[in-house]
């Protein structure tokens, strides 16, 4: 933290926070309040959309593995580690089972429900989206397309 403290101080508006945080993992580890050091960044950084507080949040979240990841991983449940794939044919024998589906799985749906609103399919649209909230999938459409992610 002392390291990230000395290379990050480039501010004024950064020194309180920096050595609030440092004081915090000082005391024993005292993440409670370290975290809070992070939400007030956070809230400064969301008001300011400051690329070098944005920065320096992933820099001090990095010190309680935080914010390592990028949003879209997160909120899509991608694990660093790998997914498991499991075929049509094995789902067939898991009724009631909790269903993982792949990215590809997942982006193939939301290409045949695409394909329905276009066609003006909307029964099979909301069926499409309705089997993808059953597994757990989210859609949220926008003037992009539609967006995905693990509730």
């Amino acid at each position: 933290v002392e390291r990230l403290t000395q290379s990050a101080k480039g501010t004024a508006a950064d020194a309180p926070i920096l050595d609030g945080f440092r004081i915090e993992m000082d005391d024993d580890f005292n993440t409670p309040e370290a975290c809070a050091a992070l939400f007030e960044l956070a809230s400064e950084t969301n008001r300011t959309r400051s690329s070098s507080d944005a920065g320096l949040l992933k820099a001090l979240g990095g010190v309680l593995g935080l914010l390592q990841r990028p949003p879209e991983e997160y909120l899509q449940g991608v694990v660093a580690l790998g997914h498991v794939e499991i075929t049509a044919h094995a789902q067939a024998h898991l009724e009631g089972a909790v269903v993982v589906l792949s990215r590809e799985q997942i982006q193939a749906k939301i290409d045949q429900r695409t394909a329905a609103r276009k066609s003006k399919n909307f029964a099979e649209s909301d069926r499409i989206r309705d089997e993808l909230l059953a597994a757990g999938i989210v859609l949220e459409d926008g003037s992009g397309g539609t967006t995905w992610r693990r509730r």
